[in-house]
């Protein structure tokens, strides 16, 4: 059992770690194509299918839209506010909005 959480970690942290290292080396577009890889999602819908079987792969999947909305704020602030506010004041923006969008949706539903 705790054999396929480390492996969970191992997977994410090879994905985060491909990311940053592109990103650096002035990469950002293949760093951004790693990044969106469906690779995560792809090992949570068979987990959550191994655990559970098909009828949490649905609703899952069907969050996943519905939460894209606030991750698109998040995205988006961060393009937009950088080059005025900086980086950090950006990101702490951007987190807000993703937070405030992503509460009044999980309230909704």
């Amino acid at each position: 059992m705790a054999l396929k959480y480390i492996l969970y970690f191992l997977i994410g942290g090879t994905v985060i770690s491909a990311v940053t290292y592109f990103a650096s080396h002035a990469k950002s577009l293949l760093a951004a194509f790693i990044a969106n890889m469906p690779v995560i999602t792809l090992i949570t819908f068979l987990t959550i299918y191994h655990e559970t079987g098909q009828k949490a792969v649905v609703p899952y999947a069907k969050g996943l839209i519905i939460m894209l909305f606030p991750w698109l704020a998040y995205i988006f602030a961060i393009i937009l506010f950088t080059p005025r506010l900086g980086f950090l004041p950006s990101l702490i923006t951007g987190l807000a909005l993703y937070m405030t969008i992503a509460s009044v949706i999980l309230i909704k539903f």
